[in-house]
C-alpha cells in the first residue's frame, strides 16, 4: 500500500522534482479543468496544450507562453467576473529541465468584447511580485478583484527555503501572505473553495507524506484537515473532522458546499460532510477519492479517479455519482474503466467529465465526455439522439486537434486518421464502446503539415471528416 500511495501523492496536483511523466503526458489531452469564461461559453483547461472553447465560443488569441527549458502547464483553473470584465485565470506548474519549478498565475481578459492575451501575475516575471519562487499553484479562488492562490508546503530545491501555504492578490498590487498560527507557511493547500466570502481551504498533513516516504525537501506539512476564514483570509479556524471518529481524514483534497452540507473529500476516510445546523461531520457513503465536485442548482456531483486507497485491490473504474440526500448515497451515472475523472463542470443543463492522468493516476481515456439533459439523469447516462461526427476543433490545428462523436447503439468502434494517400497513421480509438457522446485529442506531433481524413466506424455506418496540420 505504501509503494500505491507514494505514486498517489507523488504528483498531488503539485509538480514533484524531476517529474518523469511530464513528456509521456505531453499533448495527450488531460483536462485540468472547465470554466465559463462570463462570455457565455464553456472553455477547457488541457494539461500541457492550452485553453480551448468547446461550445463554440471564440479561440482564445494565443496560449501561456513556453520557452526555452521551460514548460507551462495548467494544474488550476477559474473563471474571472467582476466589474463587467470578464475572463479566466490559470495556475501554473513551471517546469524545468534541472527539476525546477518556476509556477505562477496568468489572467486571460475578454475586455469590452475583444480578446486580450495571457497576463503573468505571480512568479518570475509577473506583473504583481511577492508570490514565492519555486511553487506550483495548486488551487485557485476569486473573491470580488481579490485572487487567492493556494501553495505547497515544501521546496523542489534544495535546501527548503521558500514557503507555501496562502497567498492573496488584488491585482495590480502585489501577493500577500495570508498565512499565520493556523494557516501555516508549510501547508500543502490542496484545494480552495469560495462560499459568498467565507474560504474554505483543503490541506494535506504529516499522515500522508508518512505514506508515501515524503514530498521533495518538506519540512513538517502540519495537521492538514478543513481551514475554514470568515475574514477573505484574515484569520483561520480548523473545523476538520475529529480524528477519534473519523481516524486519518486531514488529507483532505477537495472542499465542496452544497446546501446547508459542507462536503469534503479525503484520501483514507473516503467522503464527509458537516451539517450547519449539528455542526457535526458525518460520514456520506462514498469511499472513494472525489477529483471533483459538481451541482447543477439541485444536485451533487462527484467525479473519482480509479483508485481507492481503502480497498486491498485499490484501482477501480473512474466513475460520476449523484448524491440523494434523502437517503445520503450516491447513485452512479457514469462509468469508464480505467479512466480517471479529472474535472467536472455544469453547463447549459449538460454535465462535461473531463478524464486524464493527474496526481500520479494512470487514465486510459483523455478528453471530456458529456451527459445531457440532466433533468432525466436516471435515464442511461451516455443516451444520444443521432449517430454523428463532428468537425474537429480547431481546424487547422498545431499541433493538437480534438474529434468528437456521437453513437446510438453499443458495439465495436473505430476512429482512424489517413493522409490524402490512404495510409493510416493513427488510430484514436478500436474498441467496443456503448452509446454515448465521446472526444479525442489527436496529436499531429509528429507528422507533416497537410490534409488528414478522420474515419468513424460503427455498426450504424460510416462516416468521414477532413482537417488541416498547419506548422
Amino acid at each position: 500500500m505504501k509503494r500505491i500511495i507514494g505514486l498517489l501523492t507523488a504528483l498531488l496536483l503539485v509538480v514533484a522534482s524531476g517529474f518523469a511523466q511530464a513528456q509521456e503526458w505531453s499533448n495527450k489531452g488531460t483536462v485540468t479543468g472547465f470554466a465559463t469564461a462570463g462570455n457565455g461559453y464553456l472553455y477547457e483547461a488541457i494539461y500541457d496544450s492550452g485553453v480551448f472553447p468547446i461550445t463554440g465560443g471564440p479561440a482564445l488569441s494565443g496560449q501561456i507562453p513556453n520557452s526555452g527549458d521551460i514548460e507551462n502547464v495548467i494544474i488550476s483553473f477559474i473563471p474571472y467576473t467582476y466589474s463587467g470584465n470578464v475572463g479566466l485565470i490559470a495556475g501554473i506548474a513551471a517546469l524545468k529541465n534541472n527539476g525546477q519549478n518556476d509556477g505562477g498565475v496568468y489572467t486571460y481578459g475578454f475586455l469590452a468584447g475583444q480578446l486580450s492575451g495571457w497576463v503573468k501575475i505571480g512568479g518570475s516575471g509577473g506583473l504583481s511580485g511577492g508570490l514565492p519562487l519555486g511553487k506550483s499553484i495548486n488551487a485557485l479562488a476569486l473573491h470580488d478583484s481579490t485572487l487567492y492562490a493556494g501553495l505547497p508546503g515544501y521546496d523542489l530545491s534544495a535546501p527548503f527555503v521558500s514557503p507555501g501555504g496562502l497567498y492573496s492578490c488584488t491585482f495590480p498590487t502585489g501577493w500577500n501572505s495570508r498565512n499565520g498560527p493556523v494557516m501555516l507557511d508549510s501547508s500543502v493547500i490542496a484545494s480552495l473553495y469560495m462560499d459568498g466570502s467565507t474560504l474554505y481551504a483543503g490541506l494535506f498533513s504529516n499522515y500522508i507524506a508518512s505514506q508515501s516516504g515524503g514530498f521533495g525537501n518538506q519540512g513538517s506539512l502540519g495537521p492538514g484537515g478543513v481551514l475554514r476564514s470568515t475574514d477573505l483570509g484574515q484569520t483561520w479556524a480548523d473545523i476538520s473532522p475529529d480524528q477519534t471518529s473519523f481516524p486519518h481524514s486531514r488529507d483532505v483534497n477537495n472542499v465542496f458546499r452544497m446546501g446547508s452540507k459542507l462536503f469534503i473529500s479525503t484520501f483514507f476516510s473516503g467522503v464527509l460532510y458537516r451539517d450547519d445546523n449539528t455542526r457535526a461531520w458525518v460520514y456520506a457513503n462514498l469511499p472513494y477519492l472525489v477529483s471533483r465536485f459538481a451541482t447543477d442548482g439541485t444536485n451533487l456531483y462527484a467525479g473519482v479517479f480509479t483508485f481507492d486507497s481503502s480497498a486491498s485491490s485499490p484501482y477501480i473504474p473512474g466513475r460520476v455519482y449523484r448524491y440523494v440526500e434523502s437517503t445520503n448515497t450516491w447513485t452512479k451515472i457514469f462509468e469508464k474503466d480505467s479512466t480517471s475523472v479529472s474535472a467536472l463542470c455544469v453547463f447549459h443543463n449538460t454535465l462535461y467529465i473531463g478524464t486524464g492522468q493527474l496526481m500520479g493516476i494512470a487514465s486510459k481515456e483523455l478528453g471530456y465526455f458529456t451527459i445531457t439533459n440532466l433533468t432525466g439523469v436516471n435515464r442511461s447516462a451516455n443516451a444520444v439522439l443521432t449517430f454523428a461526427l463532428k468537425p474537429n476543433f480547431p481546424n487547422p490545428f498545431n499541433p493538437s486537434t480534438r474529434i468528437s462523436f456521437a453513437i446510438t447503439k453499443e458495439g465495436p468502434v473505430s476512429l482512424r486518421v489517413y493522409d490524402v494517400l490512404g495510409r493510416e497513421v493513427a488510430t484514436l480509438v478500436n474498441e467496443n464502446r456503448k452509446p454515448g457522446e465521446y472526444t479525442e485529442m489527436f496529436n499531429g506531433n509528429q507528422m507533416a503539415s497537410g490534409v488528414y481524413i478522420y474515419v468513424l466506424r460503427s455498426a450504424e455506418g460510416e462516416l468521414v471528416g477532413r482537417m488541416m496540420l498547419l506548422k
